[in-house]
């Protein structure tokens, strides 16, 4: 029945952009023929002279959804912001969804798309300063992205079509991302939902959806079914193409931001990959996240000195080169707290905890933004 719904959303949707476009409306929707169905969303920054030759460095992003639902026009508001904010032209994939597509065929929708944004030679991109960011399920995606031998090398494995033949452009050669970055990421799938309930603190005194119990949470209620709808029948859970926790630190970009809600049933794999990237002592399953109490301060992040919600590893990678691994818990919010669409329909009833979500949201936006500048881009 979801599925069916999102014929006539879809079609909402795109009436919308067209008639009644809102202020963080993207500058670009854009085709591209290798996955005609599935249009990107550009932003450029709002003080960029579009005539201008220089470039900017590139943020990738992949909307979330649980892999079933959800576009990339859930994200315009953080992208929007992001663009303008930090300099930064930002390009949302799209990708299918299951169960109509299952495993691995998202994956291979994005890619193909990222290779033919980076292919697009109308867009002023810094191909040298590129990143993959990904919410919920679009953090696994933007995961599996840079394991991809494709964009790891930078070797477009498709023929760009063009309507003569003569002008189809051939395979070429892009640097591959400096970092990924998985934000509320869904990265594993081996652990059952029973356990991950246990593995986060629960505040009943917060009130509202935060203050939920643990029979409450609606993430919990959801992973179940998405989980049927995206992994073929007899597939290894533990591929980290698929669950991305296992993924080796070698086989991701240098640089890794993970990014977490407290009060989130997703925040302890984010935890321990973050760890295991990191380098640092792995939280064993019954360890959760965050603290017990409820945060001291109202919209901003904890103290940068508390390791269990922020610290950084800089790091040698095999190559010679440097690395870093950026673990951020971000207290007191939920699952979605950095989508204004969520913000506005499920905490439309709890002022408090609606602004302190969007506080958050510029906080750790500016964190990030504060890492690609001053240690992956600089």
């Amino acid at each position: 029945m979801i599925k069916g719904l999102e014929v006539p959303v879809d079609l909402y949707r795109g009436l919308r952009d067209v008639y009644y476009p809102t202020p963080d409306r993207p500058d670009i929707i854009k085709a591209y023929p290798v996955r005609r169905r599935l249009p990107v969303r550009i932003f450029f920054p709002a003080r960029y002279d579009v005539t201008s030759p220089a470039l900017l460095p590139a943020l990738f992003t992949i909307h979330g959804g649980g892999f079933t639902v959800g576009a990339p026009s859930e994200d315009d508001v953080w992208n929007r912001g992001f663009a303008d904010s930090y300099s930064t032209i930002v390009i949302a994939l799209n990708y299918s969804k299951a169960p109509w597509t299952p495993f691995p065929g998202p994956l291979l929708d994005v890619e193909a798309l990222y290779h033919a944004v980076l292919n697009d030679e109308s867009l002023p991109i810094d191909r040298m300063r590129t990143a993959i960011a990904g919410f919920d399920a679009g953090a696994n995606l933007a995961l599996g992205l840079s394991q991809l031998s494709s964009v790891k090398t930078g070797r477009d494995p498709n023929v760009h079509q063009h309507s003569l033949p003569y002008f189809a452009q051939p395979a070429r050669s892009n640097p591959p991302p400096a970092a990924v970055i998985s934000i509320c990421g869904i990265l594993d799938f081996t652990v059952p939902v029973s356990q991950k309930l246990k593995a986060r603190p629960y505040k009943k005194e917060l009130g509202g959806p935060r203050g939920w119990g643990q029979g409450l949470d609606w993430m919990g209620k959801l992973l179940p079914s998405s989980a049927w709808s995206y992994i073929p029948y007899g597939h290894d859970a533990a591929d980290p193409l698929l669950s991305p926790a296992y993924a080796v630190r070698g086989e991701l970009p240098p640089h890794v931001f993970v990014a977490a809600a407290e009060l989130d049933c997703l925040a302890h794999e984010s935890w321990k990959a973050a760890s295991v990237w990191g380098g640092r002592p792995v939280p064993a399953q019954g360890d959760a996240v965050g603290r017990a109490e409820r945060s001291l301060w109202r919209g901003c992040l904890e103290d940068a000195d508390n390791t269990r919600f922020s610290w950084i590893e800089e790091m040698e990678m095999e190559d010679g080169g440097r690395g870093s691994t950026r673990w951020l818990l971000v207290p007191d919010v939920v699952h979605g707290f950095d989508s204004a669409n969520w913000r506005n329909k499920y905490l439309w009833g709890d002022e408090e905890a609606r602004m302190d979500a969007e506080m958050k949201t510029m906080a750790y936006q500016r964190e990030l933004a504060e890492w690609l500048w001053g240690v992956v881009w600089r």
